[in-house]
């Protein structure tokens, strides 16, 4: 009888223990499709900030960047802003207003956000 329930308990482990190399198995393979996955639809955006005709700036975004601002245009804006910020203070929103001045440019098919600088109004005088 000792023996038939030193066998069952074997068999019990074995059985947890595949399951769980299966499991893990599953969530690195996952994993793994998951990051390829969101590297071939996010990947290789760059954003270019430029005046006068020539770039400033031509600087890559990270895939899980992209994907965060793609989803969300306040983040788009707020990243924008950011990279433009060394340059040039910008003197509308530049999501809405700026697209219609022709200072943000998104051309989705070459996965790029052109900034000119030049289409840049300037900035609405502020009181305190």
């Amino acid at each position: 009888m000792d023996d038939s329930l030193l066998r069952i308990g074997e068999t019990v482990a074995e059985s947890l223990l595949a399951r769980f190399l299966v499991v893990v198995a599953g969530v690195v393979f996952a994993q793994f499709v998951q990051v390829r996955w969101e590297r071939w639809r996010f990947g290789r955006w760059v954003v270019v900030v430029k005046r006068g005709g020539a770039e400033l700036l031509n600087r890559a975004i990270s895939p899980h960047k992209a994907k965060e601002i793609l989803e969300e245009p306040a983040e788009l804006s707020v990243f924008l802003k950011g990279v433009v910020s060394p340059y040039a203070w910008i003197g509308c929103d530049l999501v809405g207003k700026g697209r219609e001045l022709g200072l943000l440019v998104e051309d989705r098919a070459a996965r790029r956000f052109v900034i000119d600088l030049d289409r840049n109004p300037p900035a609405e005088s502020r009181q305190p």
